[in-house]
């Protein structure tokens, strides 16, 4: 009996410090910053995403960079050179929390996807996964143009 009720009372102070019980309780939300010291980060729009990114790939920077374009129309397109007449492969894209994600297909090689997040910095991360082979995906990052 002595233990559960300690667990209880654990539960219930736990339950308080986190805002569970609700706003009325005694701690509610605004007790939240002394369990975290740093604010949560604002909320992703899709704004943030669409424009020319200049992309580095991480895991290779000899490589050289891509380009990807992310436009409004839930499109985006990959390009190796930023002159490239024609892109090397495009895609489509939606927002799942804070992340785009862009499936696509590579002709005559496979399907991919993007995962993109942009960092407080406004830099953008991405996954690059080829669902053609068993590698782990690519990191790449990415300075708006």
């Amino acid at each position: 009996m002595k233990n559960l009720r300690a667990i209880v009372i654990t539960l219930l102070a736990i339950s308080m410090l986190t805002g569970v019980l609700g706003s009325n309780c005694l701690a509610g939300t605004s007790y939240l910053p002394f369990i975290s010291s740093s604010p949560p980060p604002p909320p992703v729009t899709p704004d943030q995403f669409i424009g020319s990114w200049e992309l580095i790939f991480i895991d290779d920077p000899s490589v050289g960079n891509f380009y990807l374009y992310i436009k409004s129309d839930n499109t985006f397109d990959w390009f190796i050179h930023p002159d490239d007449p024609s892109p090397h492969f495009s895609g489509t894209w939606s927002i799942t929390g804070d992340t785009l994600i862009g499936p696509f297909t590579l002709p005559e090689v496979g399907n991919g996807e993007l995962a993109c997040t942009i960092d407080a910095s406004g830099s953008m991360k991405i996954l690059f996964y080829e669902y053609w082979n068993t590698k782990p995906p690519g990191n790449y990052t990415g300075t708006k143009l």
